[in-house]
């Protein structure tokens, strides 16, 4: 097998060698100019997509912008309402140490029991009332870690 093997290399070797620079010029001919204008159209469409890339990172950007700026307009309305209802509570609060000593006053033997029941109930209405404040501060409060937390999560 060997000597037919041989035999075949030295016969079709230099056929091959000929054959082979023929196949190579024809298929240059054809082919390389069909490569050349699918590598241009390649390179047009790399430029379309870096112009895209360069289009949507601006609008990306600018989207970003502008939600940063709603959302830092958002926390300081929330802000803005945090410190009135804080204000309010420190009001209320100076009403209600005012009604405490009050009601001392009238718990004494000899005070009158209606004045008694009408500064209990006032005193009442103005703990629910404090109350309500109490919690939509905790509301505020928890709205503002939100903001906040979405602002810093860009």
């Amino acid at each position: 097998m060997s000597t037919v093997k041989n035999l075949g290399k030295r016969a079709v070797f230099p056929l091959w060698k000929r054959l082979r620079w023929r196949i190579e010029n024809v298929s240059d001919q054809r082919f390389v100019p069909q490569l050349d204008d699918l590598r241009r159209q390649l390179a047009e469409v790399r430029g379309q997509l870096d112009a895209l890339r360069g289009e949507f990172r601006t609008e990306l950007q600018a989207t970003r912008d502008e939600l940063r700026g709603h959302a830092d307009h958002r926390v300081d309305e929330v802000d803005g309402r945090f410190r009135w209802h804080d204000d309010e509570l420190r009001r209320i609060a100076a009403h209600v140490a005012a009604m405490g000593s009050q009601v001392a006053a009238l718990e004494r033997p000899g005070a009158a029991s209606a004045e008694v029941d009408d500064t209990r109930a006032e005193h009442a209405r103005i703990r629910a009332r404090e109350s309500v404040v109490a919690q939509y501060e905790e509301r505020l409060a928890r709205v503002e870690e939100v903001l906040a937390h979405r602002a810093s999560g860009d």
